[in-house]
C-alpha cells in the first residue's frame, strides 16, 4: 500500500519502544551504549515495535551506523534542504557500501518498516525523509574515481555532484550534473539529469553507462548494456522506482572548464519585446548556449524581466552569441561573468539547507506560442505578487537528439521547460504566491506536453507521472512488476506494479 506524501499532518503518537543500543553517528561500527527510540511504521501504516535485540543486529550488519532519535546527532541527521519536511524517522540507516545499503534493504523487508533512501536530500517533494519509518542515507558513499584514458568515471550512489564536478575536472573532462553542488547525484541521475551541460552533452541519464544496484529483494545487480538491460533502460529517467544505485559509471567528455555566466535584466515595460528576442535567440542558439527567458517579482513588488544563462567558452564568444539583446536597449542590470565551470556550480549553493518554503509547477512546451507569453505576462505585471517567478528554459540540443524511447526519460521534444514558482519565509502567508502560480499555471497547462520532469514533483497526481512517461509507461510497469512486486520502494514519483 502506498504511504500517502504528508507534508504538514500530524504524525502518529510516539512512545519510546527502545531501552537498548545504538551506535553513534559515525562513518563504521561503534561501541553500543543505551538509547531510546520511536515506534516505526509498516507501508500500510501500522505500528510495528522493534526490539533492542533487532536493532543490535542490525547495527552489527553493517560497517556504518544505525542513529535513532536519541542519538545527539539525530537532530542533524533527519534534516533535508526544504524546511517544509521536518519529518522525524524512527532510524536511519547510515550506510558505507553496497552491503550496508543491501543489509538495510533486507531488515526493513524482514520488518515491513516505510522506508524512505537519502542521497542528497533536495527531493522536491520530501521523499529523502519519512516520519516513522526507516531512512537508508548513503551520503557517505561519496566517492568518485576517474578514468582519464577511457573518459569514464565511477561514481559512488551518495556522491554530491560537486564531488563529481571537482573529481572530473582534475582531468579537464565533465558531464552533466544540476546547477547546485550539494545535490545528490543519484536523485538526479535516475530521474533525468539537467545542467548547464546538457544541450551540449545531453541529461545526466544520456551519459549513464551502467549501474550497481540494490533490489527490493536485497539483492545486488549490475545492469548496462549488455547486462540486464531493462533495468538499464529503466533507471535512464525512470525515478528511484527499481532499487538503490549504488555505483553509477558516467560517460565523460572533454571540457577545458571554462565558461560564461550571462543575465541581462530590463524593466518589466520590456518584457513582451523581451521575450520575443528571447524567442528568436533560443531557437538558434548554438548548443554551447543555455538559457532561460522570464520575468519575475522581488519580495519589494517590483517586477523585471531577464534573459539569463550560460555560455561553454570565453566572455567574448558568449556576448558574440547574445548579441541580439542589444536591440533591446540598455538593462537595468548585466553580468557577464567568465569563470571556471566548478566555481560556477557551486554558485546557488548557499546554505546547505533552505531558509525558504517555496511551491512550483514544471511543464515542458515544444514552443514558444506568442499568444500564451502575452497572456502569461499580463497576469504577472497586473498581479505583481511579490517573490514569484515564471520562465522559459530553453533545452533541445543533445538532449532532443535521443529518441523518446532510448531511455525512460521520454520529454525529448520539450524545448522549453516552463517553470512557475514562489518562495515564503517561515511565518509569512504563502496564500497569494500559491493562487498565483496556480492560476498561471491554468493557463499554461493545456498548451503544455502534458508531462513534466519528475525530479522536480511536488503534488502531481498519478496521471500526470503517467503522461510524463509517454508510451514508455507501459514497459516501466512491467520491469516494476518484475524487479519489485510489492512496490516497496515508492516514495518517488511512483509507477505502480501490476497488481
Amino acid at each position: 500500500m502506498s504511504h500517502p506524501l504528508n507534508i504538514t499532518s500530524s504524525r502518529l503518537q510516539r512512545r519510546t519502544v527502545l531501552r537498548g543500543a545504538l551506535a553513534v553517528a559515525a562513518c563504521s561500527a561503534s561501541p553500543m551504549r543505551t538509547a531510546q527510540a520511536a515506534p516505526a511504521i509498516s507501508n500500510a501504516g501500522a505500528k510495528i515495535e522493534l526490539t533492542e535485540a533487532q536493532i543490535a543486529d542490525l547495527q552489527k550488519s553493517i560497517k556504518g551506523t544505525v542513529v535513532l532519535p536519541s542519538s545527539p546527532s539525530y537532530a542533524e541527521e533527519r534534516r533535508v534542504w526544504s524546511p517544509a519536511f521536518d519529518r522525524k524517522p524512527a532510524l536511519i540507516v547510515k550506510a558505507t557500501s553496497t552491503k550496508d545499503v543491501q543489509a538495510a534493504v533486507q531488515f526493513a523487508r524482514a520488518h515491513d518498516i516505510l522506508t524512505a533512501v537519502r542521497c542528497g536530500g533536495h527531493s522536491y517533494a520530501g521523499f529523502s525523509v519519512v516520519d516513522d519509518g526507516m531512512v537508508i542515507d548513503l551520503k557517505l558513499m561519496n566517492g568518485v574515481t576517474v578514468d582519464p584514458r577511457k573518459k569514464t568515471a565511477h561514481i559512488a550512489g551518495g556522491a554530491l555532484l560537486g564531488n563529481l564536478d571537482r573529481a572530473t575536472a582534475a582531468h579537464k573532462l565533465a558531464t552533466t550534473a544540476g546547477v547546485v553542488s550539494h545535490t545528490g547525484v543519484g536523485g538526479l541521475a535516475t530521474g533525468g539529469g539537467q545542467g548547464r551541460l546538457g544541450r551540449k552533452f545531453g541529461l545526466t541519464c544520456d551519459n549513464n553507462l551502467g549501474v550497481e544496484m540494490v533490489l527490493a529483494d536485497g539483492s545486488i545487480v549490475r545492469a548496462n548494456a549488455k547486462e540486464n538491460p531493462d533495468l538499464y533502460w529503466a533507471v535512464r529517467g525512470g525515478g528511484g522506482n527499481f532499487g538503490i544505485v549504488t555505483d553509477f559509471e558516467f560517460q565523460l567528455h572533454e571540457y577545458d572548464g571554462i565558461i560564461t555566466s550571462l543575465s541581462y535584466a530590463f524593466p518589466s515595460a520590456k518584457a513582451k519585446d523581451l521575450m520575443k528576442v528571447y524567442a528568436d535567440l533560443s531557437a538558434q542558439a548554438p548548443l554551447e548556449l543555455s538559457m532561460s527567458g522570464g520575468v519575475r517579482t522581488s519580495d519589494r513588488g517590483e517586477t523585471t524581466c531577464s534573459i539569463s544563462g550560460t555560455f561553454l567558452g570565453p566572455k567574448a564568444a558568449a556576448e558574440a552569441a547574445c548579441k541580439a539583446v542589444a536591440s533591446l536597449g540598455a538593462p537595468i542590470n548585466t553580468r557577464i561573468e567568465e569563470m571556471d565551470y566548478v566555481k560556477l556550480q557551486a554558485t546557488a549553493d548557499g546554505s546547505m539547507y533552505s531558509s525558504y518554503f517555496g511551491y512550483s509547477r514544471y511543464s515542458y512546451l515544444r514552443q514558444l506560442d506568442p499568444k500564451l507569453v502575452d497572456l502569461v505576462l499580463d497576469y504577472v505585471l497586473r498581479a505583481n505578487t511579490p517573490r514569484t517567478s515564471v520562465s522559459f528554459g530553453a533545452q533541445g540540443g543533445a538532449i532532443a537528439k535521443v529518441k523518446e524511447t532510448a531511455t525512460a526519460f521520454a520529454e525529448r521534444d520539450g524545448i522549453y521547460q516552463c517553470a512557475v514558482a514562489t518562495n515564503w519565509k517561515p511565518g509569512e502567508d504563502p496564500a497569494a504566491g500559491q493562487s498565483h502560480v496556480r492560476e498561471l499555471w491554468a493557463m499554461i497547462d493545456p498548451l503544455s506536453t502534458g508531462g513534466f520532469y519528475i525530479n522536480e514533483l511536488y503534488d502531481d497526481p498519478e496521471e500526470r507521472i503517467r503522461k510524463s512517461f509517454r508510451g514508455n509507461y507501459a514497459r516501466l510497469v512491467d520491469i516494476k512488476t518484475k524487479v519489485d512486486p510489492t512496490n516497496f520502494f515508492h516514495l518517488n514519483p511512483n509507477i505502480k506494479p501490476k497488481t
